[in-house]
């Protein structure tokens, strides 16, 4: 049976979309989006089949889109955010902070997890420019959830994501691991701290995707030059960083 807080937090989230599509796109391409998820969910047994067999490209490794329902994957970038989560964690995690609670919908539960606003169970709500666990941890992932610091908080305070990044290497080990996906667009002080190098890792790739929600790696310049949300719902560029 459904956690009925995972789909109360999955109806408000739903809703927030809409209405921020509304204010950006207009009521004729919402509904037009809607009408595209609405058939994309009808047609996902196909979708899969049809797309069983396809890779993307990541640091020399061909890894299969991940095509779940859940958050709608195969129209937006969590088809490969999650496909990546699930090759780098699948390399010896050993204990493992999720900061968002975001891949319990697709199969992985961390040791903890971290998410300021999904009041459910198992999910401390705490912010993680101030979390402070007792013993580092040996693996931190973060997926599309750093864009959001801040920014998406009232009142805005843009610098905090930069606060968020070093926090994420206080919490970790020192010779621990990171996985950090964001998209490109969604905020602007995290794009130009990413241009700047202000935020760096030691290993990065960046990604874009055309009609098909096919992506492909690309370099700096032409990921930081695509918009969110258009001309695709979601990101159109994508940013993965890594400390192996």
């Amino acid at each position: 049976m459904p956690n009925i807080h995972i789909l109360r937090t999955e109806l408000g989230r739903t809703l927030d979309s809409v209405r921020t599509s509304v204010r950006t796109n207009g009521l004729a391409a919402t509904a037009s989006r809607i009408a595209a998820v609405a058939g994309g969910h009808v047609a996902l047994p196909l979708i899969r089949a049809g797309r069983s067999f396809e890779r993307f490209e990541f640091l020399g490794h061909r890894l299969p889109y991940t095509l779940a329902r859940y958050n709608n994957s195969f129209l937006n970038e969590r088809a490969v955010e999650i496909s990546i989560a699930r090759w780098f964690l699948a390399q010896k995690p050993g204990r493992v902070l999720e900061v968002g609670n975001v891949l319990s919908h697709y199969g992985f539960r961390a040791d903890t997890v971290v998410d300021k606003y999904e009041v459910i169970p198992g999910v401390l709500n705490h912010d993680i420019v101030d979390f402070s666990p007792e013993e580092p941890f040996d693996t931190v992932v973060a997926i599309s959830t750093l864009e959001h610091v801040g920014w998406d908080e009232h009142p805005r305070r843009p610098e905090k994501v930069l606060r968020a990044v070093e926090n994420l290497r206080k919490v970790v080990r020192q010779d621990g691991r990171i996985l950090v996906t964001t998209p490109v667009g969604h905020n602007r002080t995290l794009d130009l701290a990413l241009r700047s190098g202000e935020i760096s890792f030691p290993r990065e790739s960046w990604l874009v995707r055309n009609r098909r929600n096919e992506w492909r790696e690309t370099d700096r310049e032409e990921a930081l030059g695509k918009r969110y949300g258009s001309p695709y719902t979601g990101a159109n560029g994508l940013f993965v960083g890594m400390a192996l």
